[in-house]
C-alpha cells in the first residue's frame, strides 16, 4: 500500500469512528454530516469525496461491524470447545469492546431499510451456524433453537446495552449451562 493509499484509509477510518460515536450519542437522524466533517477534522468536500452522504457512512459503518460478527463465528467454529459456549462467549466479547457499534445497532435496526437488509443476512448467517452447532451437540428441533438461542442471546446484548449494571457474563453462563443440561 503507497502512501496516498494508507492515507486515504487512515481518513475513512476517522470519518467512520467519528460517525459510529456521534451517531450513537447524538442518534443518526440528528447528527449532521457537516458535525461529522467537523468532529473529524476534514472539509466537508473531502468527506463527499469518500462518501455520497450519511446513508452511505451509516452503511459501511454496518457493513464493517457484520463483517467483525462473521470473522468471530469463523474463529468460533475453528476453536476447540462447544461450538455454543463460544458462540454466546465471543458474542459478550464482541459486545464489550464495540459498545458503540452494537448501541447504534440496536437504536437504528428498525429505522433504516439498509440496517433491516443488513440485519436480515446476519440474522440467517447467525443462525445457521448456530443451528450446525445444535445439531452437533445432538439438541432436539435445532432450527427452532436457533431461533430461541439467537432470540436470547439478542435480548441479553439488549439488556447489557440499556442497562449500566446488567450481569452480562452471570446470564450468559447461566445462557451456557442450559445448553449444556441439553
Amino acid at each position: 500500500m503507497n502512501r496516498f493509499e494508507e492515507k486515504r484509509e487512515q481518513t475513512i477510518n476517522k470519518l467512520l469512528t467519528v460517525a459510529l460515536r456521534l451517531f450513537a450519542l447524538q442518534g443518526f437522524e440528528a447528527t449532521s454530516i457537516r458535525t461529522i466533517a467537523a468532529d473529524a477534522g476534514i472539509s466537508l468536500g473531502l468527506l463527499y469525496n469518500y462518501f455520497k452522504s450519511k446513508d452511505e457512512l451509516l452503511d459501511e459503518i454496518f457493513k464493517r461491524g457484520i463483517n467483525d460478527i462473521k470473522v468471530t463465528l469463523q474463529e468460533t467454529h475453528d476453536s476447540t470447545g462447544s461450538g455454543i459456549e463460544q458462540h454466546i462467549r465471543q458474542t459478550v466479547k464482541l459486545l464489550k469492546e464495540k459498545k458503540e457499534f452494537w448501541k447504534l445497532l440496536h437504536s437504528i435496526r428498525m429505522q433504516s431499510v439498509v440496517v433491516r437488509q443488513l440485519m436480515a443476512e446476519q440474522t440467517t448467517f447467525v443462525e445457521a451456524h448456530i443451528k450446525q452447532d445444535l445439531v452437533e451437540a445432538g439438541i432436539p428441533f435445532p432450527d427452532l433453537e436457533a431461533k430461541l438461542l439467537f432470540a436470547s442471546v439478542d435480548g441479553m446484548a439488549h439488556h447489557y446495552l440499556l442497562h449500566d449494571n446488567y450481569p452480562i457474563d452471570d446470564v450468559a453462563t447461566l445462557l451456557i449451562m442450559k445448553y449444556k443440561r441439553g
